[in-house]
């Protein structure tokens, strides 16, 4: 199996990544010889970094720097782009936070024929004890729903990025990544996506840690917020319609919590007013 994979930074550098880190042992390790691997390492930083290529036999790697910082999507499709001129027939998408481990590597490269219509492997992700991903995609609150069986998943399912492997064939058939979900929610989209064309998830019985970025208005931007807000109505309102009623109500409960609880009441008043553009 010829596989591309994307690990994408931002003012990190590739050393000081948990999932480069981890990466490099598992490939130093004795009991791996992986072959035909191409890995990307696709960096959103404002300045270049110096960076060494790993030197493992079979294994080629690039460092791209991209000052744009156009978000996850662009990166993936970069990489998309990579794939199919080195003619590999799986991405694997990848964070710079998650931890990898040798079972999950060793089921990924061993990975031989799938089953019928299964265009997505992923294994389970863990954060803090807790399983997040993949997670059934029918709730707004999927955390509180029982979590789907290693296997083929029949009923629609949603997987963060990190650690999913995607049939570069299934990426040209949809035209790659939507840059219009730069960085929120475009797993959500991706996985709507794979269930709308009538395809299936492979959910390997393997588990990563996962560090598991919670929404703290305290730290986070006006800025960024709005653009989890935009990435939210788009998704709900263009792609999984079914769920905007529900959505409309979380939304409204969200802004009487914030009004009450977050100082900055630009926060509130953000989400006020996506609410009634609804």
């Amino acid at each position: 199996m010829k596989l591309t994979m994307v690990l994408v930074l931002y003012k990190l550098k590739p050393e000081e990544s948990k999932t480069f880190q981890t990466l490099k042992q598992i490939l130093g390790s004795k009991n791996n010889t992986p072959k035909n691997i191409e890995l990307i390492l696709y960096d959103n930083s404002p300045s270049k970094q110096d960076f060494t290529p790993l030197s493992h036999e079979g294994i080629h790697t690039t460092y791209y720097h991209d000052p744009r910082n156009l978000g996850i999507a662009a990166a993936y499709n970069y990489a998309w782009a990579a794939a199919k001129q080195n003619n590999s027939q799986w991405l694997l998408l990848l964070d710079h936070d998650t931890e990898l481990t040798y079972d999950y590597f060793n089921s990924i490269l061993n990975l031989s024929e799938v089953p019928e219509k299964v265009v997505a492997v992923v294994p389970k992700i863990n954060s803090e004890n807790i399983m997040i991903s993949p997670v059934y995609s029918n709730s707004l609150r999927p955390l509180k729903q029982e979590r789907p069986s290693p296997g083929v998943q029949e009923q629609p399912v949603m997987a963060i990025n990190s650690g999913a492997l995607i049939a570069v064939n299934f990426l040209n058939e949809i035209n790659g990544f939507n840059e219009d979900f730069p960085l929120d929610y475009l797993d959500h989209w991706l996985f709507f996506k794979i269930y709308e064309k009538g395809r299936k998830v492979f959910l390997i019985n393997v588990s990563l840690e996962h560090e598991l970025s919670v929404l703290d208005y305290t730290r986070v931007s006006l800025q960024r917020y709005q653009s989890i807000l935009e990435s939210e109505v788009n998704f709900y309102k263009n792609f999984k319609k079914d769920l905007l009623p529900k959505y409309r109500i979380q939304l409204a409960k969200r802004f009487l919590k914030q009004l009450l609880t977050v100082r900055d009441k630009e926060v509130a008043l953000k989400t006020f007013k996506k609410l009634f553009s609804l």
